[in-house]
Protein backbone atom coordinates (compact mmCIF):
# COMPACT_ATOMS: atom_id res chain seq x y z
CA UNK A 1 0.00 0.00 0.00
CA UNK A 2 1.06 3.59 -0.62
CA UNK A 3 1.06 6.56 1.72
CA UNK A 4 1.20 10.02 0.14
CA UNK A 5 2.70 13.06 1.87
CA UNK A 6 2.38 16.56 0.43
CA UNK A 7 3.39 20.14 1.17
CA UNK A 8 3.44 23.53 -0.52
CA UNK A 9 0.70 25.57 -2.18
CA UNK A 10 -2.81 24.64 -1.03
CA UNK A 11 -5.06 27.62 -1.74
CA UNK A 12 -7.64 25.50 -3.59
CA UNK A 13 -7.19 22.34 -1.52
CA UNK A 14 -4.88 20.74 -4.09
CA UNK A 15 -2.86 18.92 -1.42
CA UNK A 16 -5.84 16.82 -0.39
CA UNK A 17 -5.66 17.93 3.24
CA UNK A 18 -8.52 18.92 5.55
CA UNK A 19 -7.74 22.63 5.16
CA UNK A 20 -6.70 25.14 2.46
CA UNK A 21 -3.59 26.62 4.04
CA UNK A 22 -0.10 26.32 2.58
CA UNK A 23 2.12 23.94 4.53
CA UNK A 24 5.93 23.75 4.65
CA UNK A 25 6.43 20.25 6.07
CA UNK A 26 5.26 16.91 4.64
CA UNK A 27 1.68 16.19 5.71
CA UNK A 28 -0.14 12.87 5.34
CA UNK A 29 -2.42 13.49 2.39
CA UNK A 30 -3.54 10.01 1.33
CA UNK A 31 -3.31 7.30 4.01
CA UNK A 32 -2.28 3.85 2.93
CA UNK A 33 -5.14 1.69 1.72
CA UNK A 34 -5.34 -1.36 -0.47
CA UNK A 35 -4.12 0.43 -3.58
CA UNK A 36 -0.68 1.38 -4.86
CA UNK A 37 0.04 4.82 -6.27
CA UNK A 38 1.27 4.66 -9.87
CA UNK A 39 1.57 8.38 -10.64
CA UNK A 40 0.74 11.85 -9.31
CA UNK A 41 -0.09 14.58 -11.83
CA UNK A 42 -0.57 18.24 -10.92
CA UNK A 43 -2.16 21.22 -12.61
CA UNK A 44 -2.12 24.84 -11.55
CA UNK A 45 -4.48 24.25 -8.63
CA UNK A 46 -5.66 20.65 -8.96
CA UNK A 47 -4.05 17.26 -8.36
CA UNK A 48 -4.76 13.73 -9.61
CA UNK A 49 -3.50 10.37 -8.38
CA UNK A 50 -3.52 7.31 -10.64
CA UNK A 51 -3.68 3.99 -8.82
CA UNK A 52 -2.27 0.72 -10.14
CA UNK A 53 -5.78 -0.67 -10.54
CA UNK A 54 -6.62 1.98 -13.14
CA UNK A 55 -8.71 4.26 -10.95
CA UNK A 56 -8.26 8.01 -10.42
CA UNK A 57 -8.79 10.26 -7.43
CA UNK A 58 -8.49 14.03 -7.52
CA UNK A 59 -8.80 17.18 -5.44
CA UNK A 60 -8.54 20.93 -5.77
CA UNK A 61 -9.85 23.46 -8.25
CA UNK A 62 -12.78 22.61 -10.51
CA UNK A 63 -13.79 26.05 -11.77
CA UNK A 64 -12.81 25.02 -15.31
CA UNK A 65 -13.97 21.42 -15.09
CA UNK A 66 -10.54 20.05 -14.25
CA UNK A 67 -11.85 17.16 -12.15
CA UNK A 68 -15.60 16.94 -12.28
CA UNK A 69 -18.18 17.26 -15.02
CA UNK A 70 -20.55 19.66 -13.31
CA UNK A 71 -20.41 23.44 -13.38
CA UNK A 72 -21.95 23.68 -9.92
CA UNK A 73 -18.89 22.09 -8.28
CA UNK A 74 -16.24 24.82 -8.02
CA UNK A 75 -13.85 22.87 -5.80
CA UNK A 76 -13.27 19.22 -4.92
CA UNK A 77 -12.37 18.95 -1.24
CA UNK A 78 -10.37 15.90 -0.26
CA UNK A 79 -9.46 12.97 -2.47
CA UNK A 80 -12.53 12.05 -4.50
CA UNK A 81 -12.94 9.35 -7.17
CA UNK A 82 -12.98 10.76 -10.71
CA UNK A 83 -15.46 9.25 -13.13
CA UNK A 84 -13.56 7.99 -16.18
CA UNK A 85 -14.72 6.36 -19.43
CA UNK A 86 -12.59 3.23 -18.89
CA UNK A 87 -9.71 1.87 -16.84
CA UNK A 88 -6.83 4.38 -16.91
CA UNK A 89 -3.21 3.54 -17.76
CA UNK A 90 -1.75 7.06 -17.69
CA UNK A 91 -2.67 10.63 -16.73
CA UNK A 92 -1.24 14.13 -17.11
CA UNK A 93 -2.37 17.61 -16.12
CA UNK A 94 -2.12 21.02 -17.71
CA UNK A 95 -2.80 24.30 -15.94
CA UNK A 96 -6.57 23.73 -15.83
CA UNK A 97 -7.00 20.44 -17.70
CA UNK A 98 -6.68 16.69 -17.14
CA UNK A 99 -5.84 14.14 -19.86
CA UNK A 100 -6.04 10.36 -19.52
CA UNK A 101 -5.13 7.35 -21.65
CA UNK A 102 -7.44 4.38 -21.14
CA UNK A 103 -6.69 0.68 -21.43
CA UNK A 104 -8.18 0.60 -24.94
CA UNK A 105 -5.70 3.22 -26.20
CA UNK A 106 -8.15 6.12 -26.26
CA UNK A 107 -7.13 9.61 -25.14
CA UNK A 108 -9.61 11.75 -23.20
CA UNK A 109 -9.44 15.34 -21.97
CA UNK A 110 -11.52 17.46 -19.62
CA UNK A 111 -11.15 20.94 -18.15
CA UNK A 112 -10.23 24.23 -19.76
CA UNK A 113 -13.91 25.10 -19.68
CA UNK A 114 -15.06 21.67 -20.95
CA UNK A 115 -17.04 19.79 -18.31
CA UNK A 116 -16.72 16.04 -18.78
CA UNK A 117 -14.23 13.96 -20.74
CA UNK A 118 -14.02 14.47 -24.50
CA UNK A 119 -12.05 12.13 -26.75
CA UNK A 120 -8.95 13.38 -28.55
CA UNK A 121 -8.60 11.86 -32.01
CA UNK A 122 -5.24 10.23 -32.68
CA UNK A 123 -4.16 8.69 -35.99
CA UNK A 124 -5.01 5.00 -36.29
CA UNK A 125 -2.32 3.27 -34.24
CA UNK A 126 -1.48 -0.38 -33.60
CA UNK A 127 -2.57 -1.41 -30.12
CA UNK A 128 0.47 -3.58 -29.39
CA UNK A 129 2.54 -0.63 -28.14
CA UNK A 130 1.91 1.36 -24.99
CA UNK A 131 0.56 4.89 -25.00
CA UNK A 132 1.84 7.40 -22.47
CA UNK A 133 0.77 11.00 -21.90
CA UNK A 134 2.74 14.00 -20.62
CA UNK A 135 1.57 17.54 -19.97
CA UNK A 136 2.72 20.97 -18.84
CA UNK A 137 0.72 24.19 -18.62
CA UNK A 138 -0.85 24.52 -22.10
CA UNK A 139 0.64 21.47 -23.85
CA UNK A 140 0.10 17.72 -23.97
CA UNK A 141 1.87 14.96 -25.87
CA UNK A 142 1.11 11.28 -26.34
CA UNK A 143 3.91 8.79 -26.99
CA UNK A 144 3.46 5.73 -29.19
CA UNK A 145 6.67 3.79 -29.88
CA UNK A 146 9.10 6.19 -31.60
CA UNK A 147 6.43 8.79 -32.34
CA UNK A 148 5.25 11.78 -30.31
CA UNK A 149 1.92 13.48 -30.99
CA UNK A 150 1.09 16.82 -29.40
CA UNK A 151 -1.55 19.50 -29.09
CA UNK A 152 -2.12 22.79 -27.32
CA UNK A 153 -0.10 26.00 -27.48
CA UNK A 154 2.34 26.42 -30.38
CA UNK A 155 3.36 30.05 -29.86
CA UNK A 156 7.03 29.04 -29.42
CA UNK A 157 7.04 26.28 -32.09
CA UNK A 158 7.06 23.63 -29.37
CA UNK A 159 4.87 21.37 -31.54
CA UNK A 160 5.70 22.30 -35.13
CA UNK A 161 6.84 25.07 -37.45
CA UNK A 162 5.69 27.64 -38.35
CA UNK A 163 4.37 28.88 -35.05
CA UNK A 164 0.68 29.44 -34.48
CA UNK A 165 -1.50 30.19 -31.48
CA UNK A 166 -2.61 26.62 -30.84
CA UNK A 167 -3.17 23.17 -32.35
CA UNK A 168 -6.50 21.64 -31.39
CA UNK A 169 -5.98 17.94 -32.13
CA UNK A 170 -2.97 15.64 -31.73
CA UNK A 171 -0.46 16.12 -34.54
CA UNK A 172 2.89 14.45 -35.15
CA UNK A 173 5.69 16.32 -33.35
CA UNK A 174 8.54 13.93 -34.13
CA UNK A 175 9.45 10.37 -35.07
CA UNK A 176 12.82 9.43 -33.61
CA UNK A 177 13.24 6.42 -35.87
CA UNK A 178 14.25 2.94 -34.71
CA UNK A 179 14.67 3.90 -31.06
CA UNK A 180 11.63 3.92 -28.79
CA UNK A 181 10.73 6.97 -26.75
CA UNK A 182 11.31 6.48 -23.03
CA UNK A 183 9.55 9.66 -21.94
CA UNK A 184 8.99 13.30 -22.84
CA UNK A 185 10.27 15.91 -20.41
CA UNK A 186 8.16 19.04 -20.71
CA UNK A 187 8.70 22.62 -19.64
CA UNK A 188 6.91 25.88 -20.20
CA UNK A 189 6.92 26.42 -23.98
CA UNK A 190 9.39 23.59 -24.73
CA UNK A 191 9.90 19.85 -24.59
CA UNK A 192 12.68 17.27 -24.84
CA UNK A 193 12.20 13.68 -26.01
CA UNK A 194 14.40 11.08 -24.31
CA UNK A 195 14.89 7.64 -25.89
CA UNK A 196 15.45 4.30 -24.17
CA UNK A 197 19.23 4.75 -24.15
CA UNK A 198 18.95 8.01 -22.21
CA UNK A 199 19.76 10.15 -25.25
CA UNK A 200 17.88 13.42 -25.79
CA UNK A 201 16.62 12.65 -29.29
CA UNK A 202 14.52 15.76 -29.94
CA UNK A 203 14.02 19.18 -28.40
CA UNK A 204 11.73 21.97 -29.55
CA UNK A 205 10.21 25.24 -28.45
CA UNK A 206 11.80 28.08 -26.52
CA UNK A 207 14.65 26.16 -24.95
CA UNK A 208 16.36 27.58 -21.84
CA UNK A 209 19.46 29.71 -22.24
CA UNK A 210 22.62 27.67 -22.67
CA UNK A 211 20.90 24.43 -23.71
CA UNK A 212 21.85 23.16 -27.16
CA UNK A 213 20.67 19.76 -28.34
CA UNK A 214 23.81 19.09 -30.38
CA UNK A 215 25.89 19.38 -27.20
CA UNK A 216 23.84 16.78 -25.33
CA UNK A 217 24.99 13.73 -27.30
CA UNK A 218 26.60 12.33 -24.18
CA UNK A 219 27.40 8.77 -23.05
CA UNK A 220 24.77 6.30 -21.97
CA UNK A 221 23.34 7.17 -18.57
CA UNK A 222 22.07 10.68 -19.20
CA UNK A 223 18.59 11.33 -17.96
CA UNK A 224 16.90 14.66 -18.61
CA UNK A 225 14.58 16.07 -16.00
CA UNK A 226 12.65 19.11 -17.14
CA UNK A 227 11.04 21.57 -14.76
CA UNK A 228 7.53 22.71 -15.66
CA UNK A 229 8.96 26.20 -15.84
CA UNK A 230 12.06 27.74 -17.39
CA UNK A 231 14.76 25.15 -16.56
CA UNK A 232 16.27 21.91 -17.84
CA UNK A 233 18.18 19.62 -15.48
CA UNK A 234 20.32 16.88 -17.05
CA UNK A 235 21.27 14.13 -14.62
CA UNK A 236 24.28 11.98 -15.51
CA UNK A 237 23.85 8.96 -13.26
CA UNK A 238 27.25 7.46 -14.10
CA UNK A 239 29.09 10.56 -12.90
CA UNK A 240 26.62 11.63 -10.20
CA UNK A 241 26.30 15.00 -11.90
CA UNK A 242 23.42 17.37 -12.59
CA UNK A 243 23.76 20.24 -15.06
CA UNK A 244 21.07 22.91 -15.13
CA UNK A 245 20.17 25.31 -17.91
CA UNK A 246 17.90 28.32 -17.75
CA UNK A 247 16.85 30.98 -15.31
CA UNK A 248 18.24 30.96 -11.78
CA UNK A 249 16.70 34.13 -10.38
CA UNK A 250 15.12 32.14 -7.54
CA UNK A 251 17.84 29.48 -7.10
CA UNK A 252 16.07 27.12 -9.53
CA UNK A 253 19.37 25.85 -10.96
CA UNK A 254 20.85 22.82 -9.24
CA UNK A 255 23.36 23.77 -6.51
CA UNK A 256 26.61 22.25 -7.76
CA UNK A 257 28.24 22.29 -4.33
CA UNK A 258 25.77 19.59 -3.27
CA UNK A 259 27.32 16.85 -5.38
CA UNK A 260 29.15 15.15 -2.50
CA UNK A 261 25.94 13.14 -1.99
CA UNK A 262 24.95 10.13 -4.08
CA UNK A 263 21.82 10.91 -6.10
CA UNK A 264 19.16 8.19 -6.14
CA UNK A 265 16.47 10.07 -8.06
CA UNK A 266 15.43 13.51 -9.20
CA UNK A 267 12.13 15.26 -9.95
CA UNK A 268 11.06 18.81 -10.66
CA UNK A 269 8.11 21.09 -10.05
CA UNK A 270 7.17 24.44 -11.52
CA UNK A 271 10.11 26.41 -10.08
CA UNK A 272 11.77 23.91 -7.74
CA UNK A 273 13.53 20.56 -7.70
CA UNK A 274 13.32 17.47 -5.49
CA UNK A 275 16.27 15.17 -4.87
CA UNK A 276 16.58 11.75 -3.24
CA UNK A 277 19.93 10.63 -1.88
CA UNK A 278 20.86 7.19 -0.56
CA UNK A 279 23.21 6.50 2.32
CA UNK A 280 26.38 4.68 1.28
CA UNK A 281 27.91 3.75 4.60
CA UNK A 282 25.34 3.50 7.37
CA UNK A 283 23.32 0.34 7.88
CA UNK A 284 20.43 0.02 7.77
CA UNK A 285 20.34 2.18 4.67
CA UNK A 286 18.23 5.31 4.67
CA UNK A 287 17.09 7.88 2.13
CA UNK A 288 17.04 11.66 2.40
CA UNK A 289 14.73 13.95 0.45
CA UNK A 290 15.92 17.48 -0.35
CA UNK A 291 14.38 20.40 -2.21
CA UNK A 292 15.94 23.40 -3.92
CA UNK A 293 14.66 26.43 -5.81
CA UNK A 294 11.76 28.81 -5.28
CA UNK A 295 9.83 27.77 -2.18
CA UNK A 296 7.48 30.72 -1.74
CA UNK A 297 4.58 28.46 -0.71
CA UNK A 298 6.61 26.18 1.57
CA UNK A 299 7.19 23.63 -1.19
CA UNK A 300 10.93 23.57 -0.36
CA UNK A 301 10.48 23.42 3.40
CA UNK A 302 10.18 25.96 6.24
CA UNK A 303 12.71 28.40 4.74
CA UNK A 304 10.36 30.11 2.29
CA UNK A 305 11.49 32.13 -0.69
CA UNK A 306 14.66 31.59 -2.68
CA UNK A 307 17.13 29.57 -0.63
CA UNK A 308 20.51 28.59 -2.08
CA UNK A 309 21.59 25.00 -1.59
CA UNK A 310 19.61 21.89 -0.73
CA UNK A 311 16.92 21.99 1.96
CA UNK A 312 16.38 18.71 3.86
CA UNK A 313 12.66 17.88 4.06
CA UNK A 314 12.57 14.20 5.07
CA UNK A 315 14.47 11.04 6.06
CA UNK A 316 13.04 7.58 5.34
CA UNK A 317 14.04 3.97 5.87
CA UNK A 318 12.45 2.83 2.60
CA UNK A 319 13.07 4.38 -0.81
CA UNK A 320 10.47 7.06 -1.53
CA UNK A 321 9.15 8.25 -4.85
CA UNK A 322 8.83 11.99 -5.42
CA UNK A 323 6.70 14.16 -7.69
CA UNK A 324 6.65 17.92 -8.25
CA UNK A 325 3.71 20.19 -9.06
CA UNK A 326 3.01 23.90 -9.25
CA UNK A 327 4.70 24.93 -5.98
CA UNK A 328 3.81 21.54 -4.49
CA UNK A 329 6.00 18.61 -3.43
CA UNK A 330 4.84 15.00 -3.10
CA UNK A 331 6.49 12.04 -1.37
CA UNK A 332 5.13 8.51 -1.80
CA UNK A 333 6.14 5.72 0.58
CA UNK A 334 5.37 2.08 -0.03
CA UNK A 335 4.48 -0.11 2.94
CA UNK A 336 3.93 -3.88 3.04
Amino acid sequence: MSCVYAFGSNGRGQLGLTHEKDTDTPQLSLPGGDGTVKKIACGGNHSVILMNNGTLVGCGDNRRGELYGGRAVQQVRGWTPIEVPASVVDVACGWDTTVIVDADGHVWQQGGGCYGFEQRQLPLLPINERLAVYGCFENFVVVHGPRVYGWGSNTKCQLQRPKCRSIAEPTLVCDIGPAAVDYVAMGKDFMAVVDKSGRIAHASGRLPAGFHLEQQDAPHGLVAKIACGPSIHVWDRDHNAVKSFGRGTHSQLFPQESLDVRIANLATGSEHGILITASQEEKPHYYLVYCWGWGEHGNCGPQKGSQPGLQLVGRYSSKPRVFGGCATTWIVLQHP
